[in-house]
């Protein structure tokens, strides 16, 4: 794996167990308790078995650090689509601790019940394709981009968008149509702010990972990260393609074609992703993101409390005697 910035990020696992589908963007019921020293209980709304269930954990952090670090490097995908985080499978969920969830653009991976929109699928694919993270449940996000810039799609079609290598599944595009600048926003505030009413005592919580799969990286590509409206980080297509020494829109070669990660610390989490393009066009696929929330604050244990009043006891005897 490729690093570009270097940044030291240091986590504490919360062992609140819990249960996510394959999809990641809805739980099923349960209650987890924890029998470990420090944990905490979870109780969790309730929603449909799902077909593949990952476990994971919350994750917060504990020591600071400032810079977002960008590495590149991915795992093959179950499911066909190319790359994906080395977090999270497409078809088999989690792989890791931590709590991630992914956007495949495929429908077959949406939450029954609340199934992803198509508002942005290409005429032709409405049955296979969709963005699963525009729904109704807890964990939906806003997308705001111009329909005849954004597009969801499979395979590849000259002048208008190339599938990421090794990407037989449904896929996401940005383009500018041959002029001008197009934009998509990414917008995860919604979601975060379930986050933070389930684990007040966590909150406010934020996007401490991103990772995607980019396709045929172009030099007129970029993604910006934001907390509000305050840029945290960004990478753009010429950064990357410098890093990985390809060549511009290489719809084959694993060094124009490259899974990103990028570790932002607790006080740099995003809340918002821009993807940008003044070209035709940005390919992306398995966008993957992790959430984190606040340290939470360690209870003594009874022993330490139990040594730390002897202790103080003991004080309190040698003053007596020296009188």
């Amino acid at each position: 794996m490729l690093t570009l910035r270097v940044s030291k990020i240091n986590m504490l696992n919360i062992k609140g167990y819990f249960k996510m589908a394959r999809n990641s963007l809805y739980y099923r019921s349960m209650k987890a308790v924890n029998t470990h020293k420090g944990g905490i209980m979870c109780k969790l709304f309730s929603a449909p078995k799902l077909l593949a269930i990952g476990s994971i954990m919350l994750a917060s952090a504990m020591s600071p650090s400032y810079a977002a670090n960008i590495s590149f490097g991915g795992v093959a995908a179950s499911d066909g689509s190319g790359l994906t985080s080395q977090y999270m499978d497409p078809i088999t969920g989690a792989t890791s601790v931590g709590n991630y969830l992914i956007e495949t653009f495929d429908a077959a991976t949406g939450i029954p019940g609340a199934p992803g929109s198509t508002e942005y699928t290409v005429s032709g694919y409405e049955n296979e394709c969709a963005v699963n993270s525009i729904n109704n449940s807890p964990l939906g996000v806003s997308v705001t981009a111009d329909s005849t810039e954004i597009g969801i799609r499979k395979g590849s079609v000259s002048s208008v968008a190339a599938a990421p290598a090794g990407d037989n599944t449904c896929y996401g595009y940005l383009t500018n149509n041959g002029s001008g600048v197009a934009t998509a926003i990414f917008d995860y505030t919604s979601m975060l702010s379930f986050f933070d009413n389930m684990y007040s005592d966590q909150a406010p919580f934020g996007i401490t990972y991103l990772g995607f799969y980019w396709g045929s990286v172009d030099t007129y590509n970029s993604f910006a990260f934001y907390s509000g409206e305050t840029l945290v980080s960004s990478i753009s297509g010429v950064e990357l393609l410098t890093a990985l020494q390809g060549s511009t829109g290489n719809q084959t070669s694993a060094s124009s074609n490259a899974y990103v990660n990028i570790d932002f610390s607790i006080e740099d989490q995003f809340d918002k992703l821009v993807i940008t393009t003044t070209g035709i066009a940005g390919e992306f696929d398995n966008l993957v993101v992790g959430i984190t929330g606040q340290p939470v604050a360690q209870v003594p244990a009874p022993s330490a409390i139990l040594l730390f009043a002897l202790g103080l006891a003991g004080i309190g005897i040698s003053r007596a005697k020296r009188k």
